[in-house]
């Protein structure tokens, strides 16, 4: 953080000078580790399981905030007979379909509560064509407003001893045995985490592409938000889970978007699908019950009439059939798995290093060479140039010291692979007066 977010590491340094405790968890040493209170080295990939026993932590010695806990979370609410855990199940939880190889989350459900469309055929979660960065529709696996609790948290099937009994595992054992980190620097971490939660208090956790990356990104980040949740450290004032996105363009593809099955503000593209036929009931099937999605018709709408303007009107169903629909699989992985059986002919690789930038690089590099052609946009050559049929080289600019002249050197590189360097030099924009 210190390196690849400066600015923002500066408010983390003023609160260290404040008495706030910086812990840095890190298999390597860097800028960081120098500026924390305590660097933690731990095995690479073994997030999860460090997370694992900070909850068994939290929950066998009742360092949890309760009051919290009780009123802020679903602690309280039992769960169904039918529910199993993974460890009843042989590692599986109930619901899981060997032949589709997916999970039926009828079992999952509160007590009480029924599915919210028993009439409707879609699954619940992402559409399996989507590539997850829209709207979830989770929450249309129950009626999640009909439900029972137990303010006592001692039912045997309600969420907080569910989540008890799974991580009853994590044992302090495996902080040293898996994670490399000895118990008495483990029970240091997890003391001065707890210390800075509670009523008075709470405490952030900061987090970048090395857990998002992981084979199981997406179980540490919900094991790092059980973690707050039990602490009292989300929706209040210096707690959450911060996402360090390192560019722009990271962050700004979801935002603008330019993803391709999202529209802006996490809005869901419409795939080809019945739902997708009309606007009524595109908005019927992301519509939720409850919690910000309820609106969903009001900021879809929204949207479209400010795209669309006057030519948006409730007989046009505002625009929606101008819409492009979604027509299969278009995330890079859903891209690469059709090039490497020959589905695609070309691919252009502007700001990227596909050979050697995936967590399956070989797996893309054999994909490429089925390619008829290949164009590579970067100032380097790279990997990806090894496999390349034409190069374009884009414009590196420099500003001289003067500040009144500016040059750049652009390489083309033609088809037959003739080679043409030019430099232009040419005045830059001077202010007025």
């Amino acid at each position: 953080m210190a390196e690849q977010h400066p600015v923002g590491f500066q408010w983390v340094m003023e609160a260290r000078e404040r008495g706030c405790k910086v812990i840095h968890v890190d298999p390597r040493f860097t800028r960081t580790s120098a500026s924390a209170d305590m660097w933690i080295p731990l095995r690479a990939g073994a997030d999860i399981l460090l997370f694992g026993v900070l909850i068994r932590y939290v929950l066998e010695n009742e360092r949890y905030f309760k009051e919290y806990v009780l009123h802020y979370t679903n602690a309280s609410t039992i769960l169904r007979e039918d529910y199993r855990d993974s460890e009843d199940g042989a590692g599986l939880f109930s619901g899981w379909d060997a032949e589709k190889k997916m999970y039926d989350p009828e079992t999952w459900l509160y007590e009480r509560s029924t599915p919210k469309d028993q009439e409707d055929q879609d699954p619940t979660g992402h559409h399996p064509a989507g590539g997850g960065h829209g709207k979830d529709r989770g929450g249309e696996a129950g009626n999640t407003h009909q439900y029972i609790t137990d303010e006592t948290l001692q039912h045997p099937r309600c969420v907080f001893q569910v989540l008890r009994r799974h991580f009853a595992r994590y044992t302090p054992e495996i902080v040293e045995q898996q994670c490399g980190i000895p118990k008495d620097v483990f029970l240091k971490l997890a003391e001065t985490l707890v210390d800075a939660s509670g009523p008075e208090k709470t405490a952030c956790i900061c987090y970048a592409v090395g857990w998002t990356q992981h084979s199981t990104g997406v179980q540490i980040i919900r094991s790092a938000a059980i973690l707050q949740l039990l602490l009292g450290n989300i929706g209040r004032p210096g707690g959450g889970i911060l996402a360090l996105r390192g560019h722009a363009s990271i962050q700004g593809s979801t935002d603008i978007p330019t993803l391709y099955d999202i529209l802006p503000g996490y809005i869901p593209m419409p795939f080809f699908e019945d739902d997708s036929i009309t606007l009524e009931k595109f908005i019927h099937k992301h519509t939720t019950a409850a919690g910000m999605w309820s609106n969903f018709d009001t900021y879809f709408i929204s949207l479209l009439k400010s795209w669309y303007g006057d030519a948006a009107t409730e007989a046009n169903e505002w625009g929606f059939q101008w819409l492009p629909r979604v027509t299969g699989d278009h995330s890079e992985l859903g891209y690469w798995l059709d090039m490497a059986d020959g589905k695609m002919e070309g691919l252009f690789v502007m700001g990227q290093n596909p050979a050697v930038g995936a967590p399956n690089g070989r797996l893309q590099r054999k994909a490429m060479k089925n390619l008829k052609w290949l164009v590579v946009r970067d100032l380097r050559r790279g990997r990806n140039g090894k496999l390349l049929e034409g190069l374009a080289r884009g414009a590196a600019g420099r500003t001289e010291s003067g500040g009144d002249r500016h040059r750049s050197i652009s390489h083309a590189r033609g088809w037959a692979g003739r080679k043409k360097w030019q430099l232009h030099e040419y005045a830059a924009p001077r202010p007025v007066a």
